[in-house]
Order: C-alpha cells, then sequence, then structure tokens
C-alpha cells in the first residue's frame, strides 16, 4: 500500500516537472526563436519596400485624374487604371499588415527571456557586457516598431482614402467632380510624403538590425 502511494507521487511530481518544464522555452531554442524574429523582420523590409512602390503607383494615377491630364489616355482609361492602383495598394498594405504584427508577437517573448537570462550570469563583465548589448539590440528594434506600427495603420488610412475617391468619382468622372476632390488629393499628398518617409526609416532600421543580429551563416561549399 505504502508503494503504490509513493509511486502515485512519483508520477504527480514528474508530471508536475515536466509540465512546467513544458511551459518554459528551452534555452536551447533561444537561437531558433531569435532566427525567426530576425526572419520577420527582413520580411519587414521586403514589404515595406513593396508598400512605397504601390503608394507611389497609386498615388500618381490619382494625380493624372486630378490634373485632368487625359491627353496621353482617355478620362474613363486613366481611372481605370487608378482603381487598379488602388486595389493593388490594399493587397500590399494587407501584406504589410501580415508582417507587422507577427514580428512584434515573435520578438516580445525573445527579449523577455534574453534579459531574464542575462541575470543569471554570475560574471559581472559578461554580464554587464551582455546588458550592454541587450539594450542597443533593444533600441535597434524599437526604432523598427517606431514607425513599422503606425506606418500600418496610416497605410490601412491611406487605402481607405483612396477608395472613397474612386467611389466619388465612380459614375461622376467629369471636370467639376474632379474640380471637388481638389482640397482632398492635397492632403492625400501630405500623407503620402509622410509614409514615404517612415517606410525608409524602417526600411533602414529593418536593415541595421538584419546585418548586425542575424545568425552566423553557414561557410560556402
Amino acid at each position: 500500500m505504502h508503494s503504490t502511494r509513493t509511486s502515485t507521487a512519483l508520477v504527480a511530481a514528474c508530471t508536475f516537472l515536466l509540465g512546467a518544464c513544458s511551459s518554459t522555452p528551452s534555452r536551447e531554442s533561444a537561437p531558433v526563436q531569435v532566427d525567426a524574429m530576425v526572419t520577420w523582420i527582413e520580411r519587414v523590409h521586403v514589404e515595406a519596400e513593396r508598400s512605397q512602390l504601390a503608394i507611389a503607383e497609386s498615388f500618381e494615377r490619382l494625380n493624372v485624374i486630378a490634373a485632368g491630364r487625359f491627353d496621353k489616355e482617355p478620362a474613363a482609361q486613366a481611372y481605370a487604371r487608378f482603381v487598379q492602383a488602388t486595389d493593388e495598394a490594399a493587397q500590399q498594405a494587407k501584406r504589410f499588415r501580415e508582417v507587422v504584427q507577427p514580428m512584434v508577437e515573435t520578438a516580445q517573448p525573445v527579449f523577455v527571456r534574453w534579459q531574464q537570462d542575462l541575470q543569471t550570469i554570475t560574471s559581472e563583465k559578461l554580464r554587464q557586457r551582455g546588458e550592454m548589448r541587450f539594450a542597443v539590440a533593444k533600441q535597434r528594434y524599437d526604432a523598427i516598431t517606431k514607425v513599422a506600427v503606425p506606418s500600418q495603420q496610416t497605410l490601412d488610412a491611406y487605402v481607405k482614402e483612396l477608395k472613397d475617391h474612386a467611389a466619388f468619382l465612380a459614375h461622376d468622372l467629369n471636370p467639376s467632380a474632379i474640380q471637388d476632390i481638389q482640397a482632398g488629393v492635397k492632403d492625400i499628398a501630405k500623407t503620402v510624403l509622410g509614409l514615404d518617409r517612415d517606410l525608409k526609416s524602417c526600411m533602414a532600421a529593418a536593415r541595421a538590425y538584419v546585418d548586425e543580429s542575424s545568425l552566423p551563416a553557414a561557410p560556402a561549399r
């Protein structure tokens, strides 16, 4: 009877310990987690660049209509190109959103565990060196999110503005309607300038992080 109780207690204890261990990420997997985060940062860089191109193309198409420049193509064709560019900008905004949020979600546990592990280092010199490297890496990462997150939100708002103008002109594409959108186009131009600046900053920050924090590459064979 005593033996049975002891065995049961041991099984329960082992189960508890296994559960506790499984709930905490293994230090062995830390480089894999870091690599996953860096991969998302790389994707943010790529999609930021593509977003920049999509914004430039869609705004140029809107500008053609706002300026009434229909000497190279009929107004209906210019409008169709604008709608197409708007749709492409909307798709790109979605792709950008789909990489920014995972980057944030992947990075958060990496930095938390990194900071925790630094506190376990008994060598004061090594711990201080590690804390300095952590601070620099966190600063580089924060430089990305500082522009990536608001840029994603601004890009979504920009696309909504494009769609509003497309809907406004769809059945009313004439000189007086074009005159009515002039003020709105000027406001959109300011948004475009800000987005272009922020996306460039996002790309530069992402590239800096990847260059400094990527795992060593395997030697070429």
